[in-house]
């Protein structure tokens, strides 16, 4: 077994991170031994979270091969965290796509030279 655990137990113990009120994770941090050899059996397949970060990265410039997406989906099983990044990525991604259609919708509205004068009266009283 990979990592700094001598035996099943200890990876039992072991928590990462505390599990948001969300998690949607299949499995949970308080495993029986089925879920235990399960998730265990899903780690030698699947890649790490830091890889997870790495493949969603590169997901975002070209389209990832099926396999991938496969574990990927498998890696969510057990870690929320990377789901919730995932989705992070994408809303970003769509967010920042819509954004110059919006671009139009910004006011040409300008200050008046009373306030602008007054804020910068009031920036330099503060230094």
């Amino acid at each position: 077994m990979k990592g700094p655990w001598r035996d099943w137990r200890e990876w039992r113990e072991w928590t990462p991170n505390p599990r948001p009120a969300d998690d949607t994770s299949a499995f949970q941090e308080h495993r029986n031994r089925l879920q235990l050899r399960i998730v265990l059996l899903i780690t030698r397949f699947t890649p790490r979270c830091p890889e997870v970060v790495r493949l969603l990265s590169l997901g975002m410039d070209k389209p990832l091969a099926l396999s991938t997406r496969l574990k990927l989906r498998i890696h969510y099983l057990m870690c929320s965290f990377c789901e919730r990044y995932a989705k992070q990525l994408k809303y970003m991604r769509t967010t920042a796509h819509e954004f110059p259609d919006k671009i139009g919708e910004v006011s040409d509205a300008k200050l008046p030279a009373d306030i602008r004068k007054r804020m910068k009266d009031a920036l330099k009283s503060d230094l």
